[in-house]
């Protein structure tokens, strides 16, 4: 195979096209539109995943002899030119996605020559052509290559993204393109006509419609009615469910032909009895699911053209939508009755179709479709278009949107069935027999309308296909799987490690390190004893320091008891690994890292992911030297020059640490009002970075003269955590000082091996399956259609008496203070709104080792806990299920929050946070404000406003003397009179568990 230029020779002696203006603004000063509800969907998943080729369409254009790619290219310049949605790009502007159009360019055509004239030679560069990314943000949509050569005629692939591009859209693309290539074929430049209405306009009616109280009504109305229909469909010869479900899936397809003559009897057969081919087809494939579920009602999806009226046909651009029905064979004796009742679920669709799918799965808190139906006829052109192609071939992009799909469509040589289906849920050759049965189911009904249900019994799933195969054995989790068959353990392994466990957790017990390490027995758990995992890092980095082993958290968290410590020390050593730097200097970035990138293109969010720090400073501050002291940390730590980009080919973020450090400004505001500075802090706190361009730090310093000096430092999350937070504040005090700093080290994140990170997820997954993804908190106003970040604060000590007896009961219990506090929410929650089952966000740090440990960066991920409170447990009893399930998240924290997201709640809207709507944390103290000396007292401002990345957010600080719980809150959702009722609630339940530690807490609730 070779490749060459686009076009050739004689390309400069092709006619350009005359390109229609619309009587619309000129291209290069194009007009912005909001993206419609149907393309918002889209936008997401291609935020949360970009370049995924779920939503790619590879179409495939044989030609009837040979292509001249440079007519094609000018040809497919004029189509791009005439429809808009070709040539618009994706970015977010203020709170909003939207889609602004390009000016109208000239699209290249790239050549593939098949050396021997075989389709084989350029299968396998179609199939990674099919796969191959596209990039929404330039408003790259389209990508052609001809492949000449072929025998028996040349080839065109077009590989469009779907949020441009739907099956309706079909026709009119390939209408004009026929047009426009005869034109040039004749040396005579393209025209087109004009659309009657732009795709930017039809988009902003349909935010206007979706917007309107009564579509918001009808969601939560509809999503109940098909909530009713039953739990999602299984059917036979089905793979155990993988738990959740992610956004990119492996898919295969299985294609079978429409025996000849079969769509002719069956529309004629659709005619004669006043129905319509999608009834018919789709009445089929609901009896077909019926006998493989071995249910009567349930739900399945179809797909909808929902464009909105006959202005929208002659428009390319994106308008279908997936629409969840209800299917009830119960009330029908024969094929005919079942036909005429689906008649009206299908007329329903008609009536739903507006209704946008996000938005239902998200009203239902559930899953609406796993298998989906489509009939495909889009029109074609006419006779009088001089087409030089057979008919569009649609090929696999080598995923799976639903768990099936079956689509009827017509080809250049018939009608086929097309079963598009997710690799591991149905294998290859269960839906073979699916595709056998639905034919044969097909030709009876067509020989025989009226043939009673019972008799099409005999396309059921063969009894090889009866059951689900069995799920496999519960895999060892990495505790049981470390210590299995392990040899013994050196006793002097075993003491060291014994006087580390005990060196880390001596403050916690207020004793010395040699009564508690005399105390310890090889089972003691290092989180049973109150450790966490701060602790851990602080216990591994002295290890490296003194011992020179260099031990990694996930090593130390499959065991994390004394024997487990005592047996990596036992271990021969190895040598700290540095970062991994590719040849051009970038550095891949963690997923943590990853999904924050991905949050900061999400304006209404970005505030919640800033970390700024306000000091106020009194006494005698040489602001000068303090502006010097600033700017050498921030230009110190490499994390803190970081830049970040995407690389869309490899659908990964980067970023490099070799730009210039943020800028340190001084205002002089001696004669401003306490008003003027307040606003001014607040703004620079909250203001946004541009990642890929600036540095993701920076700091003001307030000068009011005699009134004091205010210090404040903004650092983007994607490089910082609440350790580089005390760490810079520390070493900006040292540089005040005049003392040396410390060599700084690298680190922007941290990164697990894909097969560890890839175990713990499914670990992770299967845990938390079940579990509802969302909580019923006790609102005051509802989610809008983004999430607000604007947050409340409260806060309640528990005094000194009850915090020790609290304590007690933790150790008694083999808990942490967080352990404990997510049993007090669950109890809290549960009591006010009655749900059992809550699934919380929690921080882990990652940090391993010395050099982590003095790196500023992020190296925290976001971890799930399931608390359980189902069958009315004793305060005993839950604290034991709160525990083992902490510690399952503990032992398997590579799993990346994204994936566990896209497992567990894939249809995830932009009004909430992902997996669950409450967070919760624990913390050894407050923030230390940095020490510039003993005659200036620094003192650490509360944040004015506050912004939070989810709905709740409790945290639980331990003072040594006191505890306090600290619970932010969304001020759109919550008014601070609710907020303090469910305060008042994990309160309440604190005493509860003081007084009768063996009582059931939701006994009479």
């Amino acid at each position: 195979m070779d490749t060459r230029a686009p076009g050739s020779a004689r390309e400069t002696d092709i006619p350009r096209a005359d390109f229609p203006q619309n009587g619309h603004p000129a291209a290069d000063s194009p007009e912005c539109a909001p993206l419609s509800l149907a393309q918002e969907r889209l936008w997401l998943i291609d935020a949360a995943a970009p370049g995924a080729a779920t939503y790619l369409v590879p179409v495939l254009l044989r030609w009837q002899g040979r292509v001249d790619p440079a007519v094609l290219g000018v040809a497919l310049t004029a189509v791009v030119a005439r429809h808009e949605p070709l040539r618009t790009g994706y970015r977010l502007r203020g709170d909003e996605p939207e889609q602004f159009v390009g000016p109208a360019a000239d699209v290249p055509v790239r050549v593939v020559r098949a050396p021997g004239g075989s389709w084989a030679d350029v299968e396998d560069e179609v199939r990674r052509l099919c796969a191959e990314p596209l990039d929404l943000a330039t408003g790259q949509v389209l990508r052609c290559v001809a492949f000449t050569g072929l025998s028996g005629g040349d080839a065109v692939l077009l590989v469009l993204h779907h949020i441009a591009f739907d099956g309706w859209s079909m026709g009119r693309l390939c209408a004009d393109l026929a047009t426009a290539y005869a034109a040039g074929v004749d040396g005579r430049p393209p025209r087109l006509p004009a659309v009657g209405v732009r795709f930017a306009e039809l988009a902003r009616r349909d935010r206007e419609a979706g917007s309107r109280p009564d579509t918001r009504a009808a969601v939560t109305d509809r999503a109940a009615e098909l909530l009713a229909a039953g739990p999602g469909l299984t059917l036979a010869g089905a793979l155990p469910a993988a738990p959740g479900r992610a956004v990119e899936r492996a898919g295969g397809e299985v294609v079978t032909a429409l025996p000849a003559g079969l769509w002719d009897r069956t529309t004629a057969l659709a005619a004669e009895h006043r129905v319509t081919p999608f009834v018919l087809f789709g009445t089929a494939f609901q009896v077909l699911l019926s006998l493989w579920s071995g249910r009567d009602t349930f739900r399945y999806g179809v797909i909808a053209a929902n464009r909105p009226g006959l202005e929208a046909d002659d428009v390319v651009g994106f308008f279908v939508n997936t629409v969840p029905l209800r299917a009830a064979l119960g009330g029908a004796d024969d094929f005919a009755q079942l036909c005429a009742q689906a008649r009206g679920e299908a007329f329903r669709t008609l009536l739903y179709q507006r209704l946008p799918y996000h938005r239902l799965t998200a009203a239902a808190r559930a899953e609406l479709v796993e298998v989906a139906f489509a009939l495909q006829n889009f029109p074609v052109p006419g006779p009088e278009v001089p087409v030089r192609w057979a008919l569009p071939e649609v090929l696999p992009n080598g995923t799976a949107k639903f768990d099936l799909m079956l689509t009827v469509e017509e080809r250049a040589d018939g009608w086929y069935a097309r079963w598009e289906h997710d690799l591991a849920r149905y294998p290859r050759p269960v839906v073979t027999a699916l595709a056998e049965a639905y034919l044969g189911l097909l030709g009876a009904v067509t020989e025989r309308y009226a043939v009673p249900l019972a008799e099409l019994a005999r396309f059921g799933p063969d009894p090889a296909w009866a059951t689900t195969a069995a799920p496999d054995a519960t895999p060892p989790t990495p505790a049981t799987a470390a210590t299995a068959g392990a040899a013994p353990v050196p006793e002097a392994a075993l003491r060291r490690a014994a006087e580390c466990f005990a060196v880390a957790l001596a403050d916690l017990v207020d004793e010395p390190p040699e009564a508690v390490a005399a105390g310890l027995t090889p089972a003691a758990d290092f989180f049973a004893l109150g450790g966490h995992s701060l602790l851990v890092v602080t216990m591994l980095r002295r290890i490296e320091r003194q011992d020179g082993t260099v031990l990694s958290a996930r090593e130390f968290l499959a065991d994390p008891t004394v024997a487990g410590l005592a047996r990596l020390l036992a271990a021969p050593p190895r040598a700290a690994a540095a970062p991994p730097t590719g040849s051009d200097g970038r550095q891949a970035t963690s997923p943590a890292q990853q999904r924050f990138w991905s949050v900061d293109r999400l304006p209404w969010l970005r505030q919640a992911y800033l970390v700024p720090t306000v000091v106020d400073l009194a006494g005698p501050v040489d602001v000068e030297r303090l502006r010097a002291a600033v700017g050498t940390v921030l230009a110190r730590h490499p994390a803190l020059r970081a830049r970040f980009e995407l690389d869309r080919r490899q659908r990964r973020v980067y970023h490099r640490t070799d730009g210039p450090a943020g800028d340190v400004t001084v205002v002089d505001a001696a004669d401003w009002t306490d008003e003027q500075a307040r606003e001014a802090v607040a703004e620079w706190s909250w203001a946004g970075f541009d990642l890929a361009r600036a540095a993701p730090a920076r700091a003001h310093l307030l000068d009011r003269g005699g009134r004091g000096v205010t210090l404040v430092v903004v650092v983007h999350h994607i490089v910082f955590d609440g350790w580089s937070r005390q760490l810079v504040l520390r070493q900006i005090a040292a540089a005040y000082r005049g003392e040396d700093l410390p060599e700084p080290v690298a680190g922007t994140g941290h990164t697990d091996p894909d097969d560890a990170a890839q175990a713990d997820t499914r670990a992770v997954v299967q845990a938390l399956t079940g579990a509802p993804v969302d909580v019923a908190l006790p609102y005051d106003r509802g989610r809008g259609d983004t999430q607000e970040t604007r947050a409340g604060r409260l806060t309640y000590d528990l005094d000194p008496t009850r915090a020790d007896r609290l304590r007690k009961v933790a150790a008694d219990a083999g808990c942490t203070m967080f352990m404990v506090s997510a049993a007090l929410l669950a109890v809290a929650l549960a009591r006010v709104g009655g749900q059992r089952d809550f699934l919380f966000a929690f921080p882990w740090s990652q940090r391993t080792g010395a050099r982590s440990a003095d790196a500023v960066g992020l190296f925290i991920d976001t971890l799930v806990l399931r608390a359980d409170t189902s069958g009315e447990p004793t305060w005993q009893e839950l604290l034991a299920r709160v525990r083992d399930a902490a510690n399952l998240s503990f032992r398997h924290s590579a799993a990346p929050f994204d994936a566990v997201a896209a497992a567990l709640h894939p249809d995830r809207d932009l009004g909430r946070p992902p997996v669950t709507p409450v967070y919760l944390s624990a913390s050894d103290g407050e923030l230390a404000p940095p020490d510039l000396g003993p005659d200036v007292t620094a003192t650490v401002r509360p944040l004015d406003p506050l912004h939070l990345k989810y709905e709740l957010e409790l945290t639980v600080v331990d003072r040594r003397q006191d505890l306090r719980w600290e619970l932010l809150y969304s001020a759109a959702l919550f008014d601070p009179a609710t907020a303090h009722a469910v305060l008042h609630a994990v309160t309440a339940a604190a005493d509860d568990l003081i007084r009768q530690p063996t009582a059931r807490p939701l006994e009479g609730h």
